[in-house]
């Protein structure tokens, strides 16, 4: 029982310091407004982030040029004739692998929700207006 009438003044000792002016009780710092801005994207921001990052770092270097046939980014002519099932084939076809592309673009340590952000991006840089499941 005196432990715990110990602890409560203790307790109420840091509220009353923390209501001082001037005494900020909780710090600040880049990274503190880094996790409140993410928390305040949406889930398809957070995603799309990924995707771009993912695609960047992986993608980039076939699909921004059309090496070897592949749809360039942006380019919306370079993907006529693809599936009209978009989203599903394209994002199969990422992960397993299509006639050259090979399997994750040829990085077997992306994880599967790298690799669908990765198509996700890529279709919201080319089709901006295209609804979206």
């Amino acid at each position: 029982m005196k432990r715990l009438h110990v602890l409560t003044l203790l307790t109420l000792s840091v509220c009353l310091l923390c209501m001082l002016p001037g005494y900020d009780c909780v710090a600040s710092s880049d990274e503190n407004q880094a996790e409140l801005e993410a928390t305040t994207q949406s889930w398809r921001e957070r995603y799309l982030q990924l995707g771009q990052e993912t695609y960047q770092g992986n993608c980039s270097q076939c699909h921004d040029e059309g090496v070897d046939g592949a749809p360039v980014v942006g380019d919306e002519e370079s993907w006529n004739g693809r599936s009209p099932l978009w989203s599903a084939v394209l994002l199969e076809h990422a992960k397993s692998g299509y006639l050259r592309m090979p399997a994750k673009g040829g990085c077997a340590e992306l994880s599967t929700r790298e690799v669908e952000a990765a198509g996700e991006y890529m279709l919201s840089v080319t089709f901006p207006n295209l609804p979206r499941d």
